[in-house]
């Protein structure tokens, strides 16, 4: 049984690879204030310490039965690993209104979901 031909490549052809980053460039500063939206790592995109937000971003809430949905509330976490994984949660908590986050040495990820942008308190 024959091999299959694999197709040459035609001449002057080059290959192009490309590198994607996701963070600030190697020795910038970390982010503040943290946009209210995406993940983050501790340390290399934003810096330890206790951060506020004002709470949501939403424009507008949907209530039910007098209860906001999860899509009116701002909603954040905090990661044991840079892997955002659900089963690395340390903390979390959703609101409407202003909320802090500790976001200790400990903390190697913070993920912020419809929240207005977070400033530094400490």
């Amino acid at each position: 049984m024959a091999q299959p031909r694999l197709p040459h490549a035609a001449a002057g052809l080059v290959a192009v690879t490309a590198a994607v980053s996701f963070g600030p460039p190697a020795g910038a500063e970390p982010v503040n204030p943290i946009p209210g939206n995406g993940i983050f790592l501790v340390g290399q995109d934003i810096a330890p310490g206790l951060y506020r937000t004002d709470g949501t971003a939403s424009v507008f809430g949907v209530w039910i039965n007098d209860v906001p949905t999860q899509d009116s509330m701002c909603l954040w976490f905090t990661y044991s690993t840079p892997d955002t994984n659900k089963d690395n949660v340390v903390a979390t908590n959703m609101s409407i209104g202003p909320m802090y986050a500790n976001i200790n040495a400990t903390v190697k990820a913070f993920e912020s979901r419809n929240c207005a942008p977070w400033a530094r308190v400490t």
